[in-house]
């Protein structure tokens, strides 16, 4: 996964027992996560403070490699909601960063999207 070249595409809720071990450890005292979602193998987590992508390699998945996104480098997002007729997966976040890069997420359903777009400006306004 290169978050800077495609978007994480079709996001499904999972639960959070379903996070990956590894992201999982990274979270900090107090931090809280807002949402996990995951495409067929990919996870992000979106908490109180960053993002967290998890790219799963290999046949197995064991292999991982995982992105952080801290929310104090995010200097805007912007929404995009499914309108009528559109496919479901029509809903996107959009986040650009401090760096000049961005990371674009699909949602499945519109209330994923506000519910997550809610926990980036909490942090960054």
């Amino acid at each position: 996964m290169e978050f800077r070249d495609k978007p994480m595409e079709n996001l499904i809720r999972i639960q959070e027992k379903d996070i990956c071990k590894n992201a999982k450890a990274l979270l900090l005292e107090g931090e809280q996560v807002v949402g996990a979602y995951k495409t067929v193998r990919d996870q992000v987590i979106f908490t109180t403070h960053r993002i967290i992508m998890v790219d799963m390699q290999g046949v197995t998945g064991t292999r991982q490699q995982i992105f952080v996104l801290p929310y104090k480098k995010v200097l805007h997002f912007g929404i995009q909601t499914a309108g009528f007729g559109d496919p479901m997966q029509a809903s996107q976040l959009t986040v650009c960063f401090a760096d000049e890069h961005e990371a674009k997420f699909g949602f499945i359903g519109q209330q994923e999207l506000f519910a997550v777009a809610n926990a980036i400006s909490r942090c960054i306004l």
